[in-house]
């Protein structure tokens, strides 16, 4: 056997649970720090609640004295129709999808049926999906056109971000990160963050849900700046390698993006976020627009398999005052 040809097609309701919903919820969907919102209502909103300030009265008398509600604030996020395709020479795709199968010890390699074939493409073509959604979450720019490069599909949260703070959006507290800063004072980049952030986004720490999203540039510095300080801990560390880091109690997380970011001119090639997690958002909606479904077929003509998903995908931020902001000068 040295090629798959059944058709697979999902659609419906096969579409969100064998395909979509596997990789938009779990650990690997609450592994990106931030709100993942998935078939949600359309148009999708995203929603933040302000707790009311002092409700507390006098009691004067049994009736209703109610203060004005909490404040709720809310943005529609922008969905974009996106396709993704990938094709593999019929040798290759079948090697490959063996070897996702070879790598479970579950299987039994003498008697392959076709759902563990199936389940093996799936998962194949799943990853290759979520890693592109995931980038261009970060990085993408609808109106980029630099060749080879892509992630156009929908605008990510870092072209939204410098787009609000070009325009004149106070809200966001932003600072420039100098040229080799992130090499040199990672440490320091998420003080300054904190230090400049809302009076609104340092209140919501106790709550949680505040979290640093960086470079590999400065996570990996202010990796190095813990393994320099002198403790018996902070030794072991240094062999044993640590399961997350931690600035003042918020978590400190790699946006894993810094490849891409190599061979993109638009964007600075170093940043740092600290928000609270609810503030941003992606969306992916399969279940309220025509013509969404993945497809996974053999062409013989060329040989090929060939793999294709359509649906919809955008992502945003609600609150600038939740968002403070440090980035390198583009192209630096």
């Amino acid at each position: 056997m040295s090629k798959i040809e059944q058709v697979k097609t999902y659609t419906g309701r096969d579409l969100e649970t064998i395909f979509f919903r596997p990789m938009l919820s779990g650990p690997d969907a609450e592994s990106l720090g931030i709100k993942v919102m998935y078939n949600m209502p359309v148009p999708t909103t995203l929603h933040f609640w302000k707790r009311s300030g002092d409700i507390l009265q006098k009691f004067t008398s049994g009736s209703w004295q109610g203060s004005a509600p909490a404040d709720r604030y809310q943005k529609t996020i922008d969905l974009q129709r996106v396709k993704a395709e990938a094709g593999y020479g019929a040798e290759d795709y079948f090697n490959l999808v063996y070897e996702q199968i070879a790598n479970r010890p579950d299987v039994n390699m003498e008697d392959l049926s076709g759902t563990e074939l199936e389940a093996a493409e799936t998962e194949l073509f799943r990853s290759a999906v979520a890693e592109s959604i995931r980038v261009t979450m970060w990085l993408g720019d609808v109106d980029r056109d630099q060749e080879g490069v892509g992630l156009n599909t929908f605008d990510g949260f870092i072209k939204r971000i410098t787009t609000d703070i070009e325009a004149g959006e106070t809200g966001i507290s932003h600072f420039t990160i100098a040229e080799s800063g992130a090499d040199a004072e990672a440490e320091a980049i998420l003080k300054k963050l904190w230090d400049n952030a809302s009076d609104m986004l340092k209140a919501s720490k106790p709550q949680g849900n505040l979290i640093y999203l960086v470079t590999s540039d400065i996570y990996a510095n202010y990796e190095e700046a813990l393994d320099s300080v002198v403790l018996d801990s902070a030794y072991l560390a240094k062999q044993n390698g640590r399961e997350g880091l931690l600035f003042r109690g918020i978590p400190v997380v790699d946006v894993r993006v810094s490849e891409y970011l190599a061979e993109i001119t638009d964007l600075p090639a170093s940043f740092a976020i600290l928000t609270d997690r609810r503030n941003l958002a992606l969306a992916v909606n399969t279940s309220d627009f025509p013509g969404t479904e993945v497809r996974m077929w053999y062409n013989p003509d060329q040989m090929e398999n060939r793999q294709r998903a359509v649906f919809m995908a955008g992502c945003d931020y609600l609150l600038p005052e939740l968002v403070s902001f440090a980035a390198s000068a583009v192209g630096a």
